[in-house]
């Protein structure tokens, strides 16, 4: 495998990034001594370096000859307690608009984020866990997850060598395995020195044009597990759950739309002794585990792998009714009467302290075997805030 991808080698580029981390409430104060001032921290930077493939397989070539590779990259974040960060990764290469002397395209990548500064490494000494002033609330570990969503233009300069010019999010985050997890949202450009090896393939057909089209509508049900913490000081992780019930149409080989119910659970909504004061915890009551949701599930297809983003909406949500944790406003009996859709702060649903909200997303990746069976790993957020991170498996119809 490894030996026929190097034979289809289409690409290598080294790039410059720079950018700045979107404000963020713990940021700011690593970066001002405790003080919140809601400003882009600045200049974060680092380079990158790509190799990318453009092996003949039937899914790329209904991408438009999109290609695919492996990268590397590294990030100064900008503040020595911010640290740094080596992120391999993998990514697909979509040109959207392909002319002689231009190039547009798509760059969505997935990959790990290994950082140098954690809040663990950075607690100054004889505060641990009690006063967190001067460390990074950011990120409670080594490892992460690393997710490069990139929009490129591309321009041809001598033979073979090229410039490249790029811009898009960068999001590290370990989805709440380990607290405290704000994350790092980065906006940054790149610019690219780039070789080509050769031009795009033209395009075969490597699929008998016999062949049966694809059905139009297909069912799946699928079950996702996991774990989470909530908060940094009692350090304890929880059990988490999802059952998705989905039907999609297949509008196009590499898209389908879907829709679904979707149920979860949440095994740190239960009652316990802790000093965790974000949640009205006295007022939990054994359903307050579960959500149920309604979503729309745009996917994308590539081979066997489809890539969604699920936007949905609770229908049945008790967590609403316990954050904040605010006496003032909690009624009689400890809890927070809200309807279905009601206004919150989007940018800090889903962390501790804040209403949940009752908008969710989730980011799903399957892969399909035979026997009707796929595999599935999904991170469940609200906006930038992730939940957590569950791996599971389904049957599809």
């Amino acid at each position: 495998m490894i030996l026929s991808l190097f034979f289809f080698i289409h690409s290598i580029s080294a790039s410059f990034v720079g950018g700045g981390v979107m404000p963020d409430g713990k940021v700011d104060k690593v970066v001002n001594d405790g003080a919140a001032t809601n400003r882009w921290h600045a200049p974060v930077c680092g380079a990158d370096m790509r190799v990318s493939f453009a092996p003949d397989w039937r899914s790329l070539q209904d991408w438009n000859h999109a290609r695919v590779g492996v990268g590397l990259g590294y990030w100064n974040m900008g503040h020595e307690q911010l640290g740094h960060a080596i992120t391999p990764y993998i990514y697909m290469d979509v040109p959207l608009v392909r002319l002689r002397h231009f190039e547009l395209g798509l760059r969505p990548g997935v990959g790990a984020a290994f950082v140098t500064k954690t809040y663990r490494n950075t607690v100054p000494e004889g505060h641990m866990f009690m006063d967190v002033i001067g460390a990074n609330e950011c990120i409670g570990s080594v490892t992460n997850l690393y997710f490069p969503e990139v929009i490129y233009v591309n321009f041809p300069i001598a033979k073979g060598w090229g410039l490249s010019l790029a811009g898009g999010w960068y999001h590290i985050s370990n989805g709440s395995t380990r607290q405290p997890n704000s994350g790092y949202n980065i906006f940054a450009g790149e610019l690219a020195l780039k070789y080509d090896w050769s031009d795009v393939p033209e395009q075969k057909n490597v699929v008998d044009e016999t062949e049966k089209s694809p059905k139009r509508w297909s069912l799946s049900l699928s079950g996702t597990a996991g774990g989470r913490q909530v908060y940094y000081k009692d350090n304890q992780t929880f059990a988490v759950a999802s059952v998705h019930a989905s039907a999609y149409w297949h509008a196009h080989p590499i898209f389908r739309l879907g829709a679904g119910v979707d149920v979860f659970y949440d095994g740190a909504y239960i009652r316990r002794d802790t000093d965790f004061k974000k949640t009205n915890l006295a007022a939990v009551q054994p359903g307050d585990c579960w959500r149920v949701g309604l979503s729309v599930q745009p996917e994308f297809v590539v081979g066997s792998f489809t890539l969604g983003v699920h936007l949905g909406a609770y229908v049945y949500d008790p967590v609403k009714e316990l954050e904040p944790y605010d006496l003032a406003i909690q009624s009689q009996n400890g809890r927070i009467e809200k309807p279905v859709f009601y206004a919150y702060d989007l940018l800090k649903a889903g962390s501790a302290g804040n209403p949940d909200g009752w908008l969710y997303t989730s980011v799903v990746l399957r892969y399909h075997l035979p026997w009707n069976i796929f595999l599935q790993g999904m991170m469940k957020s609200h906006m930038t805030k992730v939940e957590f991170v569950s791996v599971g498996m389904g049957f599809y119809y």
